[in-house]
């Protein structure tokens, strides 16, 4: 069974992730999931991207990062091409988390237009330094688009938030119940692809655009 299923119906791409355990991020996971965004956006769709019950993901595979080597590094690498993919996408984005988001997941959540979190007793967290790793460059300027005075707390000291706290942080726009989540999610992404899409597409790549550079230059190590 694939670990991630790709829906097109009325301009909305619905990737749904599950691997019937934490959605890990490992390679194969991360190309699934760049494939189905590189054909959601040949069709000009808004992209709405969930997980299964209880957990959006618990980001990178901790087996690769723990073992090192070429298949860490090549994790590492489709997840850039991830940001960049989510950065460059040309239609709305939304993220419903259906629970735990942690590290690369949370990083995903602060790629996206609008973030419904599920209520409940979920864990999201940058939690890099708490694993004993250094925040990586490409992921500092991303962790930056967090409420200010969240930011230490979340990149530095890797403090795990409940919901609520998510939503102060700015992980989450709002949050849902879990039998409403992926509802207030689809009417979420249905009201943003009603917009101007030619407006929408110039507007985002404008928003978005000092960031891409920021991690452009952290990934090719170029310092303005």
């Amino acid at each position: 069974m694939s670990a991630l299923t790709l829906t097109l119906a009325e301009g909305v791409a619905e990737i749904a992730l599950d691997d019937g355990k934490v959605n890990a991020l490992s390679e194969q996971m991360l190309e699934a999931l760049l494939a189905a965004i590189d054909q959601a956006r040949a069709a000009d769709a808004a992209l709405l991207i969930y997980g299964r019950a209880g957990v959006l993901s618990a980001g990178y595979d901790r087996r690769l990062i723990a073992a090192g080597g070429p298949a860490c590094d090549a994790m590492r690498a489709a997840g850039d091409r991830l940001t960049l993919a989510l950065l460059d996408y040309p239609a709305p984005v939304v993220i419903a988390s259906t629970g735990h988001a942690m590290a690369k997941a949370a990083f995903m959540l602060l790629l996206a237009d609008y973030r419904i979190g599920a209520a409940g007793a979920f864990n999201i967290a940058l939690n890099e330094v708490a694993i004993g790793m250094t925040m990586p460059d490409a992921a500092m300027p991303q962790a930056r688009r967090l409420a200010p005075q969240w930011l230490n707390r979340c990149a530095l000291q890797a403090q795990v938030l409940d919901p609520q706290q998510a939503l102060e942080a700015g992980f989450y726009d709002e949050l849902a119940t879990g039998g409403e989540l992926l509802e207030r999610a689809r009417v979420k992404v249905r009201e943003l692809a009603a917009l101007d899409r030619k407006a929408y597409r110039e507007t985002r790549l404008l928003l978005n655009a000092p960031l891409r550079a920021d991690v452009m230059a952290a990934l090719t190590g170029v310092r303005g």
